[in-house]
């Protein structure tokens, strides 16, 4: 088959079924942030068996619900919100077949046509947490003037290998090459990451910072200017569903930047070998962790003594 995307660009129209599951995107295999990121946090096997280079790769479940998802989609893609999305009524319940026998029914076809079903109280939910983000006026501003989900794609100047990306939002002034082109990226968090020190785990945990060097190499490589500032809106799952923008500090970008150089380095010789290797495929040494070592290296011996005679 033909490649849907054949030369390096900006693709505002590609479904997003099509960005994360057709072997034939690009017109060779593709390496995406978050599959930078399995291949360094798992393992290259890992990588192969969730990607379509896989060809007994399991299809993804039909869509399920998720509060930052469905929020995403209502905050900016808000068009496309009824097409994805079908609400069933208020105290709907499969058990009354009678009374709710045409919304059985049309719930039915909605799942099986690929929409995600959401009960009244999910998408009252849903609704709450886009009317919390609509709330916080520079965030709403971050959000606007631009384009949401624009597929990017390009090659790597240093193997060839195919890369791509998908912000949630290019800002125009990247187009404009304005002195200030911040790129926000949203997240919804459990409460525990939504503080500044738990969205310090969440970047470390999740590798935003990885994420957000893929996402504006992508952008210097298709619009010839990096970003000056990437912003993550955070807003709590949770109620009071606050509202958080956080400046990623340029360093940690950097840092981002060398972890997905390794990765990028890593899916070009796994492509050029035919190999996708796993944890340990050969033997390799492995023993306590090094704070047990530790541990265990420093008792005293009147620690070893008492550990003997109990």
């Amino acid at each position: 088959m033909n490649a849907l995307i054949t030369a390096p660009g900006a693709y505002p129209d590609i479904p997003a079924e099509d960005y994360h599951g057709n072997a034939n995107l690009l017109p060779g295999p593709s390496l995406s942030s978050s599959g930078a990121k399995l291949l360094l946090s798992k393992s290259p096997f890992h990588f192969w068996h969730a990607s379509p280079l896989n060809p007994n790769r399991v299809e993804q479940d039909k869509p399920h619900f998720s509060i930052g998802r469905a929020a995403h989609d209502m905050i900016l893609l808000h068009d496309r919100w009824p097409q994805a999305y079908h609400v069933l009524p208020e105290g709907f319940t499969r058990a009354a077949t009678k009374k709710f026998a045409l919304e059985i029914a049309e719930a039915d076809a909605a799942a099986e046509s690929g929409m995600t079903v959401l009960t009244f109280d999910q998408a009252e939910t849903v609704k709450a947490v886009a009317a919390a983000l609509k709330g916080n006026e520079l965030a709403v501003a971050t959000l606007s003037n631009g384009v949401c989900e624009e597929t990017l794609a390009w090659q790597d100047p240093e193997t060839g290998v195919w890369l791509r990306a998908r912000p949630d939002f290019r800002p125009n002034s990247i187009l404009t090459k304005s002195k200030v082109m911040v790129v926000p990226d949203l997240k919804f968090v459990a409460e525990s990451n939504a503080s500044p020190e738990g969205f310090e785990r969440a970047i470390n945990n999740f590798g935003y910072h990885q994420s957000a060097a893929f996402y504006m190499d992508g952008i210097k490589a298709v619009y010839r200017h990096y970003p000056t500032h990437w912003v993550h809106v955070v807003v709590e799952r949770e109620a009071p569903h606050c509202v958080a923008l956080y400046e990623l500090p340029g360093e940690d970008i950097e840092r981002g930047r060398a972890l997905n150089r390794r990765a990028i380095n890593l899916f070009a010789d796994c492509l050029s070998k035919d190999k996708w290797p796993g944890y340990a495929d050969e033997p390799k040494p492995v023993g306590l962790p090094h704070w047990a070592r530790s541990r265990l290296d420093n008792f005293t011996p009147e620690e070893m003594a008492f550990s003997a005679a109990a």
